[in-house]
């Protein structure tokens, strides 16, 4: 084959050939001919590409956005959740209105990016002014390099014009206004009782067939959940590092190599006010040697300065401006008018203390415990292929555990939230790798895939048994379902006392004779409106609805979490005042908000009929 190319080679088709090939990899690159495309285009809109690290990046930053109010969402969950579809989406709607953006000459200029940044209120010191440090730490704290950030901004700020061109400014019309905010300004008073429930001790016993029934009646709120019987190996490097051996020799070298880990530098408790003007912070500075404390001197150079409490700080922490002067005072002193970037600040010490290198002795169990863990987690990794390989070669999940000497945990049942049959949540499950959810995602007999846990191990299970939800047996929770027929009783003997009392009250009884009688409490409410919380009204939501619709003297009842209440309307008024012109303001904005919202989505739909959109969605889930 070999001694055949190469008397082919020396033929002109030959020769072609292999120069077309040159040039292809000249043009395209060898990786992409033999590896692929590194960063493939996960959606083009037209003839623009989004590129899959960019959609990645997106994604990261929304994750970053919704952790402090869903806590830690892994790649996974945010695919099932939708999120990878709603920033693609978004990430498409931005480049086709760059597209039209372009067509229509629209471009952020460099001036526009930097005026942009400078005017960001999260890049402005308490002066107002711009501070790059400030601009350096936000960027940090979120994980983005600075050319990113304004690569992104770039991009944004060309549709951000446009749906200000179209959405800005919106007239809405005071026909609409005016009844909306008369409808929401409306407010009636109410006088109101409680009729409670009496007391579960003070209800009689069930007697002839009345539980059966009421069991028979209402057996979806006695059914026990699915129960999995399951059996896992938890490969868990905190137990492991328990039993890890750490030679001395070794604790003294990684306490050496981690010497500066354990140095406490000198240290301040810093308390500050920052100047505009050297003036200012001169006459402030005079006040407090006449003295009068920092923050009774800031008060009277103005309302808007304040002291602000750095806490703790080391001399790398602070301006290099300052770092000397603030760490040459002593506890309790305050300097004069020291000078930085940020203006003009007069510091006070609140407390100090003495730097110091924590000895061996001090840190050895801690030292100790980093070496063990360090080396749990690398043995975790060789434990976990030896764990699968047992499995592949057909061991059962017990014989595996055997062979690894660690212990497989049995449960015997185990429902959807973690609990077992008597209720309580079942110890030392494994923390992380959605435990419970593959424990209920496989089949009966089933072994799940090894997944790794929040604190680097890992775990496999198998599911030995399912146990389908059923009711319980009347005589398994007799109990419970006594105590409930009970509850009932009281509520519904409730109910027809409210009822009594709203009758008596459209004969013409007053509330305040009936509630003597009644030996209730009657309660006068503030005057509310349809969208006043009842817990500042004092009236039940389902209440406050109904006594919109009636007319002054008229009653109703309403069920609440304490009981049954009945009302009585007191009042009615327009509402009028500074409380009339906030509703009138925030139903403007609420009206504006919407027609804007709406004539953007509009925009971004007809910018996106004008061009080709593909997407490959399933580029990004592959790296899920």
């Amino acid at each position: 084959m070999l001694q055949l190319l190469r008397e082919k080679a020396s033929s002109w088709v030959i020769k072609i050939l292999l120069g077309l090939l040159i040039i292809a990899f000249a043009i395209w690159g060898i990786n992409d001919v033999f590896l692929g495309e590194r960063d493939p285009a996960v959606a083009k809109v037209g003839g623009v590409k989004i590129a899959r690290s960019q959609a990645e990046e997106a994604l990261r930053d929304e994750l970053n956005r919704l952790r402090p109010v869903l806590g830690t969402i892994d790649r996974e969950a945010a695919f099932r959740m939708g999120l990878t579809n709603q920033v693609l989406t978004r990430l498409i709607n931005r480049t086709a209105v760059n597209i039209a953006a372009q067509e229509l000459g629209i471009v952020a200029s460099d001036q526009m990016v930097n005026r942009s940044i400078r005017t960001d209120s999260r890049f402005q010191d308490q002066s107002g002014n711009f501070s790059r440090a400030l601009f350096y730490q936000t960027l940090s704290n979120a994980n983005m390099a600075e050319g990113f950030y304004v690569f992104s901004l770039k991009q944004s700020l060309p549709s951000e014009h446009l749906n200000r061109a179209v959405s800005g400014n919106i007239p809405v019309p005071k026909a609409l206004v005016d009844p909306l905010t008369r409808f929401r300004s409306e407010q009636r008073t109410a006088r109101t009782v409680l009729v409670p429930p009496a007391p579960l001790g003070a209800a009689r016993q069930p007697k002839g067939g009345e539980l059966e029934a009421f069991y028979k009646a209402n057996r979806s709120g006695f059914m026990a959940p699915e129960y999995r019987d399951v059996s896992f190996i938890h490969l868990d490097p905190t137990e492991l590092a328990k039993e890890v051996r750490v030679a001395e020799e070794k604790i003294k070298e990684s306490y050496a190599q981690r010497i500066d880990e354990f140095t406490l530098r000198d240290r301040r408790k810093v308390a500050q006010v920052v100047f505009r003007t050297e003036a200012g912070a001169t006459s402030a500075a005079a006040t407090i040697q006449s003295g009068k404390s920092l923050a009774a001197a800031a008060k009277e150079k103005g309302k808007t300065l304040k002291v602000v409490k750095l806490g703790w700080v080391e001399q790398k922490d602070l301006f290099t401006d300052l770092a000397k002067a603030v760490f040459a005072l002593k506890k309790g002193e305050t300097s004069g008018v020291l000078k930085s970037p940020l203006g003009w600040h007069i510091v006070t010490i609140e407390d100090s203390q003495k730097g110091r290198v924590k000895p061996l002795s001090e840190v050895r169990k801690q030292v100790r415990a980093g070496l063990a863990e360090s080396e749990a987690q690398n043995e975790i990794f060789a434990l976990a292929n030896q764990l699968e390989d047992s499995l592949a070669a057909g061991a059962d999940i017990n014989a595996a555990a055997a062979r690894l000497n660690v212990k497989a945990v049995n449960v015997p049942a185990l429902d959807r939230q973690g609990l077992g049959r008597d209720g309580k949540r079942v110890a030392k499950l494994p923390i992380g790798g959605n435990f419970l959810r593959t424990a209920f995602d496989i089949s009966d007999g089933e072994t799940s895939t090894l997944r790794e846990t929040q604190a680097g191990g890992f775990y496999i299970l198998i599911v030995n048994k399912v146990t389908p939800p059923k009711v319980r047996p009347l005589e398994e929770i007799r109990g419970t379902a006594t105590m409930a027929w009970k509850a009932e009783q009281q509520a519904q003997a409730a109910m027809r006392r409210a009822k009594a009392i709203v009758a008596r009250l459209k004969k013409g009884d007053k509330i305040d004779a009936i509630a003597k009688d009644e030996k209730l409490q009657v309660k006068t409410s503030p005057a509310f409106t349809r969208l006043t919380h009842e817990a500042r009204s004092g009236v039940a939501a389902a209440l406050a609805e109904k006594l919109f619709t009636l007319k002054v003297g008229e009653a109703a009842m309403a069920e609440s979490t304490k009981g049954y209440v009945v009302g009585v309307l007191a009042s009615i008024s327009a509402g009028a005042g500074k409380q009339k012109t906030a509703v009138a303001k925030g139903t403007l904005r609420e009206i504006r908000q919407g027609m804007a919202a709406d004539l953007s989505e509009q925009l971004v739909k007809a910018f996106r009929q004008r061009v080709t959109i593909k997407t490959y969605p399933d580029l990004l889930r592959d790296r899920i």
